[in-house]
């Protein structure tokens, strides 16, 4: 939120930016619970996007942020997380879909591959 401040003893004007902060928790796969943090969101879109404008993987980032809020559920599993980022992806880039889910969905078969391809087409 951007506010626009005046000085109480010199009156001089000056903007201040403020974010809200949850207390949001992320479950690991593996069962570690850690605090929710947006720039590794927006750095795994950014890996599956390649060479591409930050202003859309901060849009996708927010957006996934906003649903993970929505969820209203303390910690948040990964797997939903990364669902909500494949269905952003999926909107925009279809190449960027399928690197982020052989991440994100272990996918080490080539016949997986091909069923994770085909529910995009």
């Amino acid at each position: 939120m951007r506010r626009r401040r005046e000085c109480a003893k010199c009156k001089n004007r000056f903007t201040t930016y403020e974010k809200a902060e949850f207390q949001l928790t992320v479950l690991k796969k593996d069962g570690r619970i850690q605090p929710f943090d947006s720039q590794k969101i927006a750095h795994s879109i950014q890996r599956a996007l390649g060479k591409v404008d930050s202003t859309i993987v901060n849009t996708i980032s927010l957006k996934v942020e906003r649903s993970v809020l929505k969820k209203k559920i303390n910690p948040v599993k990964t797997v939903y997380i990364g669902k909500c980022v494949l269905d952003e992806l999926k909107k925009i880039d279809k190449i960027a879909y399928l690197r982020f889910a052989s991440v994100h969905k272990d996918i080490e078969d080539p016949k997986m591959f091909e069923k994770e391809l085909q529910t995009i087409v």
